[in-house]
């Protein structure tokens, strides 16, 4: 029996993206046309999500730097049964005051393949606030609350049941790339 299931919630690994590689991610980011940010199901921004966003198609070059790493965490760290992504890539942006509250992103859509990995990869660390943080699921008594320390480059993959958030910026304006894996429902 697998009993290490539900305490395998972080992988975070900085993958040393050259300097140019993550100045060139970062600026076509910055190109993009965003819109506020939408959570599953509405068409109107709620109070627990402030933010902007826009979308790379799963195919793009940047999609396959986050593809690959979320293969090698699955094969080194999680072992689930994947299948590719859920959707295009996700380009979030935070300017000051805006965040995301606790969630989840495992979908309640009745499809065949659930999301079942989530990947962040930080596109710049030159604002504050704007912290992940995830509650431990094996934590029984209290909620115990996971600061994920990230800097430009860096990436964390956790379960898409893992509720997290993403704490208000305080300065500066964070940008970040958000994609799922999906895969037959867990049994």
């Amino acid at each position: 029996m697998n009993n290490y299931f539900p305490c395998r919630t972080i992988y975070t690994i900085n993958p040393q993206l050259p300097q140019l590689i993550l100045n060139e991610m970062l600026k076509q980011c910055k190109d993009l046309t965003y819109m506020a940010s939408l959570t599953e199901g509405h068409d109107t921004p709620e109070k627990s999500r402030s933010s902007q966003q826009c979308w790379l198609p799963w195919d793009h070059w940047i999609a396959g730097i986050l593809h690959n790493i979320m293969i090698s965490a699955n094969n080194d760290y999680f072992h689930y049964d994947l299948d590719h992504f859920d959707s295009a890539i996700q380009v979030t942006k935070y300017e000051p005051g805006q965040n995301y509250e606790w969630h989840v992103d495992q979908l309640n859509i009745d499809k065949p393949m659930k999301r079942k990995l989530s990947i962040s990869l930080l596109l710049n660390d030159d604002f504050t606030g704007g912290e992940l943080e995830l509650l431990d699921p094996t934590s029984l008594r209290a909620e115990k609350i996971t600061s994920v320390p990230l800097s430009a480059g860096s990436i964390a993959v956790f379960p898409a049941w893992v509720v997290h958030r993403v704490k208000p910026v305080v300065n500066g304006t964070r940008y970040s790339l958000v994609a799922w894996m999906n895969g037959p429902q867990f049994k």
